[in-house]
């Protein structure tokens, strides 16, 4: 009798240490749930900045254009003023 009483003592004890583990795997299910849900989050952060850094690059070469273009019409300006002063009326 007695070794069945030991035997039930440790099969028990198994079955509270099962119980033990499946709530920390539970808990560790749900951690790692919760962390994909983050890393889903910042890649979409990520991409929504590389958007906003293309955007922001498109924005620099169109600066860079007008800035550019601006010199030119500037440059024929004063080339124009300098025809006119030159002209006598």
């Amino acid at each position: 009798m007695e070794k069945i009483q030991m035997l039930e003592e440790k099969i028990t004890k198994v079955i509270e240490k099962l119980k033990v583990l499946a709530e920390e795997n539970d808990k560790l299910n749900a951690k790692a749930n919760k962390l994909q849900d983050e890393l889903a989050d910042k890649d979409e952060e990520i991409a929504t900045l590389k958007r906003e850094i293309k955007n922001a690059d498109t924005l620099r070469t169109d600066i860079e254009r007008l800035n550019s273009e601006r010199e030119t019409v500037k440059s024929q300006l004063e080339s124009l003023i300098q025809e006119l002063e030159s002209v006598e009326l």
